[in-house]
């Protein structure tokens, strides 16, 4: 026999539904109450979020979390943007920073921030000297122009924070030193680069020692006003210097002598990588040997060559010049070659290329500049998806060469080429400035993705093997090997792509990749940056560096148009959603309580 259990209640007195019908309601709200709680209990211990942004803005990277949970000591962030009076922008930094470091203590209990005000002194004498104490730590305040009622009126903004970490402080600038673009774009760059900047002041604090790098002199490399601005960046990470080798075998690799036995010699590279920034001159045999050597030892080099000798100082007072092959010594291309690459003495002219200032007539007695497109000095696109050029920006290049890739059992990754528009010079070129006053032929450029930047990883063989005489090889106290501990080199066929422009008038580089006729800012400094993280096995720091976060704007112009359109949808919606929503539920349970 079927049972009805409606049938019981319809033939229950009313008190007793209503009994029902309460203790049905107060297991409800009971169990409601618990389910919040156990929620609660499990969101302590386990942190997730869903992020439906197409860049991933709310998701930290592998690396910063992996950072965060190495952490064991309490970390406080102490940053100044705070103020009721903030303009927008810097109001949108103040939360993304806010919101940033919510997401770092949502990963570690340890991490503890706090916001203060600059301008909350009620004493000046004490607000005199908190600002100059903030000098002393480098932080730089910001005078920014704001829009108000009355007019424009001047507003001082510190956008920075000081990082305390294991008993050591350090101060960062939340806003990025980038005075050629709007406070708008400025922002958004910096918010860009928020996790990076943050955690890498965080890296500098819990690092115990510094890697050391060497960056070559003594061959016509690039002069230290010229690398100024990559050599200061790397400062916070790296123990640099700058070495000439002059046939020392002990310039780049140390040589430990056991005192009670000397046949027992242990050998150690004295650097992680070395920087070949540009040579002009000829390598000599034994600084090839060195070099050869510290590979054959696991160090790992940054080559940086120009193939032709050719500047655009040559330009300057004619319209032609003569790209001649550049002479780096007999052994040089033959070490590059058995490493596994060559770079080919010829130049790459690519549509797809940097706009250079001309002179295109003049107005009385002042000329006019226009900017026409000079082939030679291509616009690199990363298109690799390895982590040294992923989500990278345009990278500017200069008389650039292409790279052949020789078969051995080296691993090879190209990392940078042209476009699909270009074309190859071969030496000795003629360089024409009227080049860039005529319309391409696009016949001529039917090249396309020519290599300029190679990763090489493997274990190398050296040059050398075969070549030299057993009496010098089987010295002990020289150490020679023929095959190398696993290693790693990046070959760039563009000694300038690290070179940073100098205002010689004022005394003072221009950052790396930083166009002064266009006020372009190009990727360069990130590129060169990423590939000595790499070749140092940094490779954590990449990841938030190269992040993007698109900002997207409203359409101003449309706003003005439509503008009751949208107040009224603003208003009316929200609230109909809601009528709409009680009228729904309002039938649902007539319906329901009229059937029963």
């Amino acid at each position: 026999m079927k049972l009805n259990i409606n049938m019981f209640k319809k033939n229950m007195p009313k008190s007793e539904q209503k009994k029902s019908i309460k203790r049905s309601n107060i297991v409800e709200l009971l169990g409601g109450i618990l389910i919040i709680i156990f929620l609660n209990i499990i969101g302590n211990y386990v942190y997730t979020r869903f992020d439906l942004t197409a860049e991933k803005r709310y998701t930290l990277s592998k690396a910063t979390k992996k950072l965060l949970k190495n952490v064991d000591e309490t970390v406080l962030v102490r940053v100044y943007l705070e103020g009721n009076e903030l303009p927008p922008d810097f109001k949108r930094l103040q939360n993304e920073t806010k919101e940033m470091l919510n997401q770092f203590r949502a990963y570690n209990k340890y991490i503890e921030y706090e916001f203060f005000n600059p301008s909350a002194f009620d004493d000046s004498k004490e607000q005199r000297e908190f600002y100059e104490s903030l000098a002393r730590k480098g932080i730089k305040p910001s005078r920014i122009e704001v829009k108000t009622p009355d007019g424009v009126k001047q507003q001082l903004v510190i956008p920075a924070a000081d990082i305390t970490f294991k008993g050591q402080e350090t101060s960062v600038q939340l806003l990025l030193d980038q005075s050629y673009v709007s406070n708008t774009e400025l922002v958004n760059n910096s918010v860009q680069a928020l996790e990076y900047t943050l955690t890498d002041a965080l890296r500098r604090l819990a690092r115990n020692e510094k890697q050391r790098i060497a960056f070559l002199q003594g061959h016509g490399e690039l002069e230290r006003h010229a690398i100024f601005d990559i050599q200061m960046a790397l400062t916070d990470y790296y123990s640099m210097e700058n070495i000439t080798l002059n046939g020392n075998v002990n310039a780049l690799t140390e040589r430990r002598i056991n005192p009670k036995d000397s046949t027992d010699i242990e050998f150690h590279n004295k650097f992680k990588l070395l920087v070949v920034p540009k040579p002009t001159k000829p390598f000599s045999d034994e600084d090839l040997y060195i070099i050869d050597q510290f590979v054959m030892y696991g160090g790992r080099v940054l080559w940086l060559i120009d193939a032709l000798d050719i500047e655009m100082d040559s330009l300057a007072n004619r319209s032609q010049a003569m790209a001649m092959r550049m002479d780096l010594g007999l052994g040089f291309d033959e070490m590059l070659f058995t490493y596994g690459v060559r770079v080919n003495p010829n130049l790459i002219m690519d549509i797809r290329c940097m706009p250079i200032p001309m002179a295109g007539g003049s107005m009385g007695n002042n000329p006019q500049i226009e900017f026409r497109p000079w082939y030679y000095f291509p616009e690199i696109v990363p298109l690799s998806k390895h982590p040294i050029v992923k989500n990278l920006d345009v990278i500017k290049s200069e008389f650039v060469n292409g790279i052949d890739i020789i078969d051995n059992e080296i691993r090879k990754t190209v990392l940078l080429t042209t476009s699909e528009y270009s074309r190859v010079v071969n030496a000795p070129a003629v360089v024409d400035l009227n080049v860039a006053q005529t319309e391409p032929d696009g016949r001529l450029f039917n090249k396309s993705n020519i290599p300029i930047a190679v990763l090489l990883e493997g274990e190398f063989k050296s040059p050398w093997k075969n070549r030299l005489a057993p009496s010098f090889t089987e010295l002990p106290e020289m150490g020679y090997r023929s095959e190398g501990e696993p290693s790693k080199m990046i070959v760039v066929s563009d000694g300038d792509i690290i070179k940073n422009a100098f205002n010689y008038k004022q005394n003072y580089p221009y950052p790396l990749g930083y166009d002064k006729y266009t006020n372009i800012m190009y990727a360069n400094k990130t590129f060169i940056l990423n590939a000595i993280n790499y070749l140092c096995g940094d490779e954590d720091y990449m990841e938030s560096r190269s992040r993007e976060i698109k900002i997207r704007k409203l359409n101003v112009a449309k706003i003005k148009e439509n503008r009751t359109m949208y107040q009224v949808v603003n208003i009316v919606v929200p609230i109909g959603i809601v009528i709409l929503g009680g009228v729904v539920i309002m039938f649902v349970r007539k319906n329901r309580y009229k059937k029963k």
